[in-house]
């Protein structure tokens, strides 16, 4: 019996090994970049972005995403201190 027991453990850890956790971005690895990170890099950022955005319900509100979309938003509208607005008609 405790054999059977130590048999199925394993089984079921070796089971969870070489997996990537649910929403690791593999550029990444276990990384969080930060929102100032993403805008530093645009290729990785529009990388990141594409992900999160092909697996909203997985990746969504992992930290990467989190920051990748306030990156983008940072990088298309800037901030309330620099707006970037194009009023030219």
């Amino acid at each position: 019996m405790k054999a059977t027991l130590a048999i199925v453990s394993i089984a079921v850890f070796m089971c969870g090994c070489g997996r990537e956790p649910a929403g690791a971005i593999p550029e990444l690895g276990n990384r969080v970049l930060t929102v100032d990170e993403f805008l530093a890099q645009p290729a990785l950022r529009d990388k990141v972005s594409a992900l999160c955005r092909n697996d909203p319900g997985r990746m969504g509100l992992t930290p990467n995403c989190v920051n990748v979309r306030r990156a983008d938003h940072i990088a298309s509208m800037g901030t309330a201190d620099n707006l970037h607005l194009d009023l030219a008609h």
